[in-house]
């Protein structure tokens, strides 16, 4: 079975935005990252608030699917420090989180798609079309990364480092019992210390296409 979803998990300061901008480019899929869906979400008039109401579900996903079909990729910046990931609905509105993943399979079952983060690599793991990449890389090269892209000095970086990595590993621990940063939840691991984005995309490709 060709591979016809590919999704990508990344650690801060991995350069990982990049990785997946440049594989959705060199074949031609459509780029789903956290801003794509919350343009899409916004423009659907989606909310965590909306999402609780259960009878309205069913259209509040067709809403945002066809919102998500008019939202052109946006352009994905060279580097990125996610939102506390504790202040998010993701966190905490269960209703919120299982809409989400809700549309990250209907985004899936579309096909040739790329999709950044969402606990894409859990959710579509039943599904064999789907390659899951992890993009990381060693504190030192992210926090130089971040330093270059936020203009801030090493301890802000690595204190960015730390939050985003300790939040990330118990929300996975948390709500799907699995390791977020565990090399057998993906097919692929590709460190970025001593590649350029455009060189992991290149592998990520090449095995998407051996696939």
């Amino acid at each position: 079975m060709h591979t016809n979803v590919i999704s990508i998990s990344r650690q801060v300061g991995s350069a990982g935005e990049e990785v997946a901008s440049a594989v959705a480019q060199a074949l031609d899929f459509r780029l789903i990252d956290y801003q794509v869906i919350q343009a899409a979400a916004e423009d659907a008039g989606v909310s965590p608030e909306t999402v609780s109401e259960a009878e309205h579900t069913p259209s509040l996903m067709t809403r945002i699917l066809e919102a998500l079909a008019k939202n052109p990729t946006m352009p994905v910046a060279a580097w990125a420090d996610p939102m506390p990931l504790t202040t998010s609905p993701l966190f905490t509105s269960t209703d919120y989180r299982t809409f989400v993943e809700d549309v990250i399979r209907d985004v899936a079952q579309q096909g040739q798609c790329v999709i950044v983060g969402h606990a894409a690599q859990v959710i579509l793991r039943d599904r064999f079309d789907t390659m899951r990449a992890l993009v990381t890389g060693s504190t030192q090269h992210r926090a130089r990364r971040i330093m270059s892209g936020m203009g801030v000095d090493e301890k802000t970086a690595l204190k960015t480092i730390e939050r985003t990595d300790n939040e990330r590993v118990d929300y996975f621990r948390r709500f799907y019992e699995t390791g977020w940063l565990t090399p057998s939840t993906y097919d692929i691991c590709i460190s970025t210390d001593r590649l350029n984005p455009a060189q992991a995309a290149e592998l990520i490709v090449s095995a998407a296409r051996l696939r």
